[in-house]
């Protein structure tokens, strides 16, 4: 029992430590402790107002605030002097007197006020007498026998209280509140004995520390520094045999004239190692005192570092006779400031120079008059669809993906080339001695080529992509911020073209880039602005012409920008990282509007890329279409939107299908896979782009491949819709061939959200012009179209 209440059994020396310990811990919870207690004499008060005489509660009161605000006071004069390192049994003391006395004014609750109350208020005062119980046992855990104190004289009073009071149930309520105070004074010692065993622990590791340190100040006094002396003719005197050993040469060679030179020879063959040595012995002819001079010597196989302080010797004529000194093994030190040299100029993951090195090797080919710069190109390179990676399939396997483009960059570069990775997905090759821009194709060529052969990454096999965009000094620019913005903007046109591509910079994309850079900035905030909004355009039936449902189109009215079209600011806000929140709002709008309708009909809704890519995109959908059932919402996705990962993206697609969403496949035929994606997803809609219906009058090749979409997407019990119709030709052809759905100029251009209603009614009314061509018309362009 003895052994159970002792917190710890460690000499007097160390206990004081642990008191003031001990004390600290429990100053740190005195406020909120204090102002616990105020709080339940507060609400103690108020409950028994009225049936205890208010002079009793008030002056009870009064005592608990007193109590409080010692207690405080104590906490105060802690918090103002400088922390205690040691305290007294007698500190201890005063802090279990007070915790009794606290004790006693809350024992007297029970024992004079239970038996003079009702039931409900007897309830409330058994339930402050528990949480005091509880609660001061964890607080005053770090003083054991304080908190034993505190709660045997409450849980005393407790069960005084609840004997007298007459309650139902009251011998139960005594054994659960004897119970509690056991267990209460239980987890108090035991989470003193674990307190007292980490502080134990804590000074023996103080003190295993201190010897340690001790032990290697005498080691490194012993063993790290080498004392020489040398004269005049270049002789190593009082050679000892740790030094012959060190150095790598026999006593009898160091003890030998030009001993100094024979040591030369054991430099490494490095430029650095040689400057250093003739930084040496320049020093050495100066007859000056030195310090801190570093010199690499070879010690067999081994390279090894010194830090060399020494004195010149002059005889009893003044005349110099030599030198003493001694040298400090740096060798580790030197290899650890040489990797943090190595890691300030080099990217750690691909191990190509970063971004900073990259600037100062450029900055330095720069410098002098632009007409005697020496031709060279900046070439600025951006992975294709990285963040994808990086998202669906984790950081290390987009690690990975980055080490193996960065070393089929330097596959390609020649010996003279710098190769960088600036962040991220963002990577350049400095090519210097470039004469033409056909010297610089020819190596880009080279690296496209390279990327055709896919790499392995995660275990499986996968094709890296790249775009990248070119700045020639000094025809583009003589300085280092002018050259690598050049090449940014060529990098962003290239991405524009499709990706997988090269774009050489020219003046007309500075003003592109310019307007880019004021379209990213604008589209911050454009939200809150409310300068987005939605148009929308109607898709009609091809044989009854009755409205289908409508395409929700994007739109942004700048205040100064005017109206920017979304295949300007799309992509710029996914590189940006905004097309999320944009997605979102859009999907949101959209279903509020199309509810709004006087007719059910479906409207369509393109999602982004990046929308796509993210695993929560189905709890996005599901909570931004709550407007609208399942079944009248149609999710537009492009082919780029498949390109990173397709398995992800089928998934993701197969879910909302599962919930009763349409799902289409937009500017269908433009893309060099979207076949393949028809094999894993079955699209309830294929788009057919604008640009095959513009040829579809005068192009046979753009009717065959019409008609094979349309056959194709009958065989898939897909429905189909032809974009951009324009013309009634356009249209009975489309018809014609099979074609469900049209939209275009034809049938209507984008409507205002606020007219959409008003068109709906109108259409539907015959008030509208549609483009309806007789039964014999339609028969005989079919004819003559099978003919």
């Amino acid at each position: 029992m003895r052994e159970f209440f002792r917190a710890y059994d460690v000499p007097e020396a160390d206990a004081s430590l642990f008191r003031a310990r001990q004390l600290q811990s429990l100053l740190s919870a005195t406020p909120i402790a204090m102002a616990i207690n105020v709080g339940n004499a507060l609400l103690v008060s108020r409950v028994m107002w009225g049936q205890i005489p208010s002079i009793v509660l008030v002056t009870w009161t009064a005592l608990v605030f007193v109590l409080a605000a010692v207690a405080l006071r104590g906490w105060q004069r802690a918090r103002t002097l400088r922390p205690r390192r040691t305290a007294s049994r007698r500190a201890h003391q005063r802090a279990e007197a007070q915790a009794a006395m606290l004790a006693l004014v809350y024992a007297a609750v029970p024992m004079l006020f239970m038996p003079e109350v009702d039931l409900g208020r007897q309830l409330v005062l058994a339930l402050v007498t528990t949480g005091l119980i509880c609660g001061g046992g964890f607080v005053l855990s770090s003083l054991p026998w304080a908190a034993t104190t505190f709660v045997s004289i409450i849980g005393a009073g407790g069960l005084f209280g609840i004997a007298r009071s007459g309650m139902p149930g009251g011998p139960e309520l005594v054994w659960l509140l004897l119970t509690c105070c056991l267990i209460v004074v239980y987890s108090a010692w035991v989470q003193a004995r674990m307190l007292g065993a980490r502080m134990v622990a804590e000074v023996k590791a103080d003190r295993q520390s201190e010897v340690i340190a001790l032990l290697l100040r005498d080691f490194e006094d012993q063993a790290s520094d080498l004392l020489w002396e040398l004269d005049v003719e270049g002789r190593f005197n009082s050679v000892s045999q740790r030094l012959a050993k060190v150095l790598g040469l026999g006593m009898e060679t160091l003890g030998k004239p030009g001993a100094l030179a024979k040591l030369g020879e054991r430099v490494p063959e490095t430029d650095d190692a040689r400057a250093h040595w003739e930084s040496f012995t320049a020093r050495l002819d100066t007859l000056e005192p030195f310090r801190d001079q570093v010199v690499s010597l070879r010690a067999g196989e081994e390279e090894r570092w010194w830090s060399i302080t020494a004195r010149p010797l002059f005889d009893e004529r003044g005349e110099p006779s030599g030198w003493r000194g001694v040298a400090a093994d740096i060798t580790e030190k030197h290899l650890a400031h040489r990797s943090l040299s190595w890691l300030a100029h080099n990217d750690a993951l691909t191990g190509l120079v970063n971004r900073s090195q990259f600037r100062a090797s450029l900055r330095g080919l720069l410098q002098g008059p632009p007409s005697a710069l020496q031709p060279l190109a900046v070439v600025a390179i951006d992975l294709d669809g990285f963040k994808q990676v990086n998202d669906t399939q984790g950081h290390a396997a987009g690690d990975q993906l980055l080490q193996a483009f960065g070393e089929k960059l330097l596959s390609v570069a020649r010996r003279g080339d710098t190769v960088a990775r600036l962040g991220g997905d963002e990577f350049a090759v400095l090519l210097r001695g470039v004469t033409s821009t056909e010297a610089i194709t020819a190596i880009l060529q080279r690296l496209l080529v390279a990327l055709e052969v896919p790499c392995e990454v995660a275990g499986r096999l996968m094709l890296v992509r790249a775009s990248m965009g070119v700045a020639v000094a000094p025809t583009d620019g003589a300085d280092v911020d002018t050259l690598m913005s050049h090449s940014d903007i060529a990098l962003y046109t290239a991405k524009r073209s499709g990706g997988s591509h090269f774009c050489f910079f020219h003046q007309a994309l500075a003003e592109a880039g310019r307007r880019r850079a004021a379209i990213r900035e604008g589209l911050r905030g454009a939200l809150e602005r409310g300068e987005l909004c939605l148009e929308y355009q109607p898709q009609v039936s091809a044989v009854d012409w009755k409205v289908e449902g409508f395409e929700a189109l994007l739109r942004w009215r700048h205040p100064e920008l005017g109206s920017v079209g979304p295949g300007d600011f799309v992509p710029i806000a996914e590189d940006a990282g905004l097309m999320t929140e944009i997605g979102e709002w859009v999907l949101r709008e959209a279903c509020n509007d199309a509810a709004q309708w006087p007719r059910p009909v479906r409207v369509s809704i393109n999602v982004s890329p990046l929308q796509l890519s993210s695993s929560a995109f189905v709890e996005r959908v599901l909570a931004a279409t709550a407007a609208l059932p399942p079944s009248r919402v149609e999710l537009e996705i492009t082919e780029s939107a498949l390109i990173a990962d397709a398995d992800s993206a089928v998934l993701i697609l197969n879910a909302l299908r599962g919930r009763g969403y349409l799902i289409a496949l937009d500017d269908f035929g433009t893309g060099y896979s979207a076949l393949g994606y028809l094999r894993h997803f079955a699209f309830d809609t294929l788009k057919i782009d604008r640009s095959f219906v513009s040829d579809l009058v005068r192009d046979g090749e753009a009717q065959i491949i019409i008609e094979a979409i349309l056959a194709m997407a009958r065989a898939l019990s897909m429905t189909t819709v032809a974009e951009g119709v324009e013309t009634e030709t356009e249209a009975e052809m489309l018809r014609a061939r099979g074609c469900a759905l049209l939209q275009g100029y034809l049938i209507h251009k984008p409507l205002p959200a606020a007219q959409v209603s008003t068109f709906l009614v109108d259409w539907e009314q015959g008030r509208l012009g549609r483009c309806v061509a007789s039964a014999a018309a339609d028969d005989a362009l079919a004819a003559s179209i099978r003919a």
